[in-house]
């Protein structure tokens, strides 16, 4: 992730940001003395769900000095999704140690009492998220790294012991009804931020829940696995993002979703070699219609996230432009998913 640069002292956003964080220190860190924070800047990255800013801070405990330098990720307003901060918190602290590139978690702040918004802090892990190089006309061999990298990072994932390792703040979910639990998750979302009949979904959800898949285990699903959700430096993955979306489910509903047309990196790397890494580095091969019932829901998934951005927008809990027109994205979804259903 990028800083823009450092705000002016006298930039209201970055005042809020510094002097806030700092009271929340001096009174998270025990015993800690000369809490400061400094270098607040905004992260060119930003994504709709959390405002990210980086920060040094800085204090002295038991005669020694500490500092860490560490990603802020502020609640952002009504948008796409409608999620809290402590499962994502929770399941950072679960991972550390186990292998899976994903940023240490440092704190938590639920109220928005320090800031005027919830957030948490991760470490910062080098990197940027720019994925223009998928966009390029010609193969990029750094992304094929990259996108190996992805694939053994998911296997890596899916095969953590998410008991042992203390994630307790997820609901559990059985190996029977972990898809259907996704999909009645999204169907009532639907439900309550459709602004018109959407008949396509409907049949699609219809159709969905006549036969969901079996998961062979349950596992911890990203939720969001895909390039711009990842940090790449010098051509290999340094850490994953974005874990809003996290959840206890199908493990291979993160791989439904990862090779989408909006972010795929098919050019660099197909999707058969892709699945082929992961089915390695995971012990396992991929059912190929086990996979094709997550790759259909990833597009009712998306549909539904744009039409609750769209709702956010329409309600007026958010003026961000980017959610005033995203149902429009709903058609070409549903155009995918029509491709994607198996020959009658």
């Amino acid at each position: 992730m990028t800083p823009v640069g450092e705000g002016a002292a006298t930039d209201p956003a970055v005042v809020r940001v510094r002097d806030g964080l700092t009271a929340f220190l001096r009174a998270e860190l025990a015993s800690a003395e000369a809490v400061e924070v400094n270098d607040v800047a905004r992260i060119s990255s930003v994504g709709n769900a959390r405002e990210p800013w980086s920060v040094t801070a800085r204090w002295r405990r038991d005669g020694r000095a500490h500092e860490r330098r560490a990603v802020l990720l502020v609640k952002a307003e009504a948008g796409q999704l409608e999620t809290g901060l402590a499962s994502e918190f929770g399941v950072l602290r679960g991972l550390e140690g186990s292998g899976v590139p994903a940023p240490a978690a440092l704190w938590l702040d639920e109220t928005g009492e320090w800031i005027g918004r919830p957030f948490f802090a991760t470490e910062l892990v080098p990197g940027t998220a720019d994925s223009r190089a998928l966009r390029a006309e010609a193969a990029d061999p750094a992304m094929k790294t990259v996108a190996l990298d992805l694939a053994r990072a998911a296997a890596r994932l899916h095969g953590v012991d998410w008991a042992a390792a203390g994630v307790d703040c997820l609901t559990p979910v059985s190996p029977q009804e972990a898809a259907r639990a996704q999909l009645a998750y999204w169907e009532d979302l639907f439900g309550r931020q459709r602004l018109e009949p959407l008949p396509a979904l409907v049949y699609a959800f219809a159709w969905l829940g006549r036969d969901p898949p079996v998961a062979e285990r349950v596992s911890i699903v990203h939720g969001d696995l895909r390039f711009g959700n990842l940090l790449h430096d010098q051509g290999r993955l340094t850490a994953l993002l974005d874990w809003e979306m996290v959840h206890l489910g199908d493990p291979i509903e993160d791989l439904g979703w990862v090779y989408r047309a909006l972010w795929s990196p098919a050019r660099s790397l197909p999707f058969e070699e892709f699945l082929a890494a992961y089915g390695e580095a995971a012990g396992r091969p991929v059912d190929a219609e086990h996979l094709r019932w997550h790759r259909l829901f990833s597009e009712v998934k998306h549909s539904v996230i744009s039409l609750t951005a769209a709702r956010s927008f329409h309600d007026g809990r958010t003026h961000n432009l980017r959610m005033a027109d995203r149902a429009a994205t709903v058609a070409p979804f549903m155009a995918r998913f029509l491709e994607l259903l198996p020959p009658c």
